[in-house]
């Protein structure tokens, strides 16, 4: 697959992105690319916050969800939970990431759980489960 642009895929818009492209994708698994800009609001001290690198998982889980849905408008999610975290360490500005996302299983109840991997420059930078819900499957009382 050649590389796209990962916002087709995503609800999140500038300045809030923290995925630039898709890199690979498949049923179960999705990889995307990310660059650490200067001037992005997570940007702490020259390093991407804590929040920034969860929030990197998630919007891969989301470009996951957004490519495989890419026929319908884009969908909705919420992070029900994250577990098992660890951060060995924050990118610095104009570090590359690298994320992979693996969904476990089918969702149930419209809850996917993804097993995740943050590389920077090749190392690994943190790895985690995220569980994320799709809002647009949740019942609403009419």
């Amino acid at each position: 697959m050649n590389p796209l642009d990962a916002s087709d895929f995503l609800p999140q818009r500038a300045p809030f992105l923290l995925v630039d492209r898709l890199l690979e994708c498949n049923q179960h698994f999705c990889c995307t690319n990310f660059a650490v800009p200067a001037d992005h609001p997570m940007v702490r001290d020259g390093r991407l916050s804590e929040g920034g690198v969860l929030e990197n998982i998630a919007q891969t889980c989301a470009t996951h969800i957004g490519y495989l849905s890419r026929h319908l408008p884009i969908r909705i999610g919420v992070v029900a939970s994250v577990k098992n975290v660890e951060i060995n360490f924050l990118p610095k500005i104009g570090a590359h990431l690298e994320t992979t996302v693996e969904e476990q299983g089918e969702p149930i109840f419209s809850v996917s759980i993804y097993v995740a991997k943050v590389y920077s420059e090749g190392a690994l930078m943190a790895q985690g489960e995220m569980r994320v819900v799709l809002t647009d499957q949740i019942p609403t009382e009419q």
